[in-house]
């Protein structure tokens, strides 16, 4: 699966292993930008390695605040039971 700008994905190595994501912007052909809304926040995203991402098949509309992007994910996590 092609990973695109919000895209749910969840890291696979580092630090915040397991923890699911969603993809901001796309820095280049290799690293995107990530924020989950509440340790990474939209105004301070992480940029990652896409080879240490796993893409789901679930992407975001509308996703521009940190409340936003909180709600989707704990919503996908609920609906997925991951």
């Amino acid at each position: 699966m092609d990973i695109q700008k919000g895209s749910v994905v969840r890291a696979k190595a580092g630090r915040d292993k397991g923890d699911y994501f969603l993809v901001t912007d796309i820095s280049d052909s290799t690293h995107v930008l990530i924020s989950d809304g509440k340790h990474r926040k939209v105004q301070n995203p992480k940029l990652k390695n896409v080879k240490h991402l796993e893409v789901t098949n679930t992407v975001a509309q509308d996703f521009t605040t940190n409340r936003q992007i909180k709600s989707f994910l704990k919503s996908y996590l609920e609906g997925n039971d991951v």
